[in-house]
């Protein structure tokens, strides 16, 4: 076995509507983030030699894909997947299936794998830049 380690150019995130029978790249990924967490409860006792002891509790996790704003040419509305079919517009509120790659997607190694609700959508556009928009995920399932 060889240890390597990844540049980002070639990540992706993959999104399904379809209970993740089929994924869907998304367009115009610019980065993206997962952050797996765990609660811990204070299991601390009297006899505990005046040191504060903890257990692992509940876990979690969230992400954030960030992007170009990808529009249909046809009738100029957003399709977020790169060929604008199978998710269109996506909707804060809604549970998708989602695959975060770190390199490439034609790989089944190197990926993060879970169902997620979309929390929110920040679009954003400036004068001297590109249409913007950033997608917050909390995590429904462990992530695999």
């Amino acid at each position: 076995m060889a240890i390597v380690n990844k540049a980002g150019h070639g990540g992706s995130v993959q999104i399904s509507d379809d209970g993740g029978s089929t994924y869907k790249n998304m367009a115009f990924v610019r980065n993206w983030s997962v952050e797996e967490t765990s609660d811990v409860v204070e299991s601390t006792t009297m006899a505990s030699a005046q040191q504060r002891s903890y257990k692992s509790s509940l876990k979690t996790w969230t992400g954030t894909a960030d992007l170009f704003i990808p529009f249909d040419d046809s009738d100029g509305s957003e399709a977020v997947t790169s060929d604008g079919t199978a998710v269109g517009a996506i909707s804060v509120g809604t549970e998708y299936h989602w695959k975060f790659y770190v390199d490439d997607s034609n790989s089944s190694f190197e990926n993060y794998t879970a169902t997620g609700i979309i929390t929110s959508i920040s679009r954003s556009v400036a004068l001297d830049g590109m249409a913007e928009m950033s997608v917050s995920i909390q995590g429904t399932a462990a992530l695999q």
